[in-house]
């Protein structure tokens, strides 16, 4: 659990490393290009001792002098003396006030004048001037005694500016912004309920993921029949094998497909499994059980209208279920050892149709005639038609779509599935990401390009001897 929980962590850091990388340069560039912009400042610092007549073991002298330095350090900031200072220097004694900082040093009889300014030989000047300043007046009026206030370090022009200290700030801007866009991404991640690898099905539903199909351009949804070596193929090839390996102990000759909402691919699905299993050399047979929004026959490009076709109105699968057959009705494509029974008329009652007695004859009839038998059906949670299905097919597949389909949907659709009896081979995520260092990329580009393969007459899917017996 601890290995997913981390694998989870390190597919989010690669799915959203750009934003983590570009917002931290960003911020570290705008903090340091702020920095530079603003001018710098230049601290001076004069420091004094308070001292009075006695031995250093004598305790009144000591306190003496602490309290003498904490009344000279509130007289030091007071306006006579920056006055005097500022008229010295021709400056503003108002400006020059907020410039100017004391302290008292902790547990000493030191006071420390510093004073911060733009020019560093005036912030000197400035703190320099207001000690003499002091001095003399405090002498003048006889409030300081020789050798009572001495300077011991008077202040000198400093080389260095205190602020704005453009490496720590550059530094803490780009780690502020690090933390930030990580805990955005991290929430965003946290929110989104949808599922979007492997990882997610087997965590949201507990079932194995069969295939991972690449996102489909519009003019390529055939693929295997269009592009028969590209990777997305090869992914359906692989669906093939996974969904026989995945009931050997009872061969697969029926198989729904279905999804928990619309639109995430399962047409596209059986139709480009059927074309893989064709050309495997199974006899395939595609039905259209789609009876609100048909698509098989827009898929394999099927004119229903052409000369010596059977009427649209008593055609495809409804036409079947009124006439008890399927004679006409099975539409060949431009693949070898594969039909496709389309949908037909659309009737007022489509669930009633479904889970009639005569869907599941015509279905055991159709599967006497063929390998592998694949059902399109209308998604599990909006109506009832797939549930109704479900029950009379030896399997059910599940279609995803990767950043679109909720846990809490797909959790609901295998609950009904369940409910019913199904047997729920396992999931198909549709429209998986073929970037670059994607799940899919790293699992369905081995091999792109490839010579054509010979594929060998086999049954995957079991004989219709070991089917029936």
């Amino acid at each position: 659990m601890e290995e997913l929980e981390l694998r989870h962590y390190i597919q989010i850091a690669r799915k959203w490393w750009w934003l983590i990388v570009v917002s931290t340069m960003v911020a570290a560039g705008v903090s340091f290009q702020i920095s530079a912009m603003l001018p710098p400042v230049y601290r001076a610092t004069t420091s004094l001792l308070v001292r009075v007549g006695g031995s250093t073991d004598d305790y009144t002298a000591i306190l003496t002098s602490e309290h003498l330095a904490a009344t000279y350090k509130e007289l030091l900031t007071k306006r006579p003396f920056i006055e005097a200072t500022a008229q010295t220097l021709g400056l503003d004694p108002r400006q020059t006030e907020e410039k100017v900082r004391v302290r008292l040093v902790p547990n000493t009889s030191l006071i420390e004048l510093t004073v911060e300014d733009s020019d560093p030989r005036l912030a000197a000047e400035i703190a320099n001037g207001i000690v003499a300043a002091f001095m003399q007046i405090a002498r003048e009026s006889g409030g300081i005694r020789d050798r009572e206030l001495v300077v011991v370090e008077p202040a000198t022009e400093p080389l260095e500016p205190v602020s704005p200290r453009k490496l720590p700030n550059t530094l803490v801007a780009a780690m502020v912004g690090f933390l930030l866009v990580s805990g955005t991404v991290f929430l965003i991640e946290y929110l989104d309920d949808t599922i979007k690898t492997p990882e997610d099905v087997s965590r949201a539903l507990g079932l194995g993921t069969l295939g991972t199909i690449g996102r489909l351009a519009k003019r390529e949804e055939l693929i295997v029949a269009a592009q028969p070596f590209s990777p997305p193929a090869e992914a359906f090839r692989k669906l093939r094998t996974n969904v026989r390996f995945s009931s050997l102990d009872r061969p697969l000759q029926t198989l729904l497909v279905t999804s928990p909402g619309l639109a995430e691919g399962k047409s596209n699905t059986v139709a480009n499994l059927a074309v893989a299993m064709a050309q495997a050399e199974l006899r395939v047979v595609a039905v259209d059980a789609d009876l609100r929004r048909p698509r098989l026959h827009q898929l394999f490009d099927l004119d229903l209208h052409e000369e010596g076709a059977v009427e649209s109105s008593l055609g495809g699968l409804t036409g079947s279920l009124l006439e008890g057959c399927t004679d006409g009705r099975l539409q060949p494509t431009q693949v070898e050892n594969l039909k496709v029974l389309p949908s037909g008329e659309l009737p007022p009652n489509p669930a009633e149709i479904i889970a009639s007695q005569h869907m599941q004859k015509l279905l055991h009839e159709l599967a006497q005639q063929v390998d592998v038998l694949l059902i399109d059906s209308p998604p599990v949670l909006p109506v009832a038609d797939a549930t109704a299905l479900a029950q009379a097919v030896d399997g059910v597949l599940l279609v995803l779509e990767a950043g679109k389909t909720r846990r809490q949907a797909a959790r609901h659709a295998v609950e009904s599935l369940h409910q019913v009896g199904a047997n729920l081979v396992g999931v198909v995520l549709n429209a998986v990401p073929t970037h670059k260092g994607s799940y899919y990329y790293y699992h369905e580009t081995y091999g792109a390009g490839r010579g054509r393969r010979k594929h060998r007459r086999r049954r995957l899917f079991g004989s219709r001897a070991d089917r029936h017996s």
